[in-house]
């Protein structure tokens, strides 16, 4: 198993992918203990599963604006560019390779879109040198801004 860091090979794929979801249901549900874990495990584990849920929240919130709002690139609402772009870019960085996740930043997109939340909080997602790095919290504000971020779609498309 690996942890989004080091060689990549199509085994460890593989088994990172089960090491994921064995951890998964060890946090979930009551199975017998992993005596041969060691620390290290439980730190890639624990990785695997906020990069999963990262991929994952990217994913929904990317489709749900969609549904709502209707394809990103023609929203013309100021105030939601900056984020249906941001959002986008993740989850395609996502897309092929979801353990090493990398941007692929189109020429389109190469700009900064600065972003600021129904709480005032603000970030500028800046896609101009992305193309190529593997994706970081930082990108795109820290997890906790993400969080933010999240919380604002979800007031913003409704119940």
């Amino acid at each position: 198993m690996t942890n989004g860091h080091g060689i990549e090979t199509p085994a460890n794929k593989i088994a990172t992918a089960q090491a994921t979801l064995g951890l998964a249901f060890r946090l979930g549900l009551r199975l017998p203990s992993f005596p041969e874990g060691t620390d290290q495990n439980l730190k890639d584990g624990i990785f695997n599963i906020v990069l999963n849920a990262l991929s994952a929240s990217a994913l929904t919130v990317d489709e749900t604006l969609d549904e709502v709002f209707g394809k990103a690139s023609t929203d013309t609402d100021l105030t939601r560019i900056g984020i249906r772009v941001m959002v986008n870019q993740l989850r395609n960085a996502f897309a092929h390779n979801p353990w090493r996740p990398k941007w692929v930043i189109f020429p389109q997109y190469k700009k900064s879109y600065p972003i600021e939340l129904d709480d005032g909080s603000k970030f500028t997602f800046d896609a101009t040198s992305l193309s190529g790095d593997g994706v970081k919290p930082e990108h795109v504000g820290g997890l906790e801004f993400w969080t933010k971020l999240l919380q604002h779609c979800e007031r913003l498309v409704g119940s």
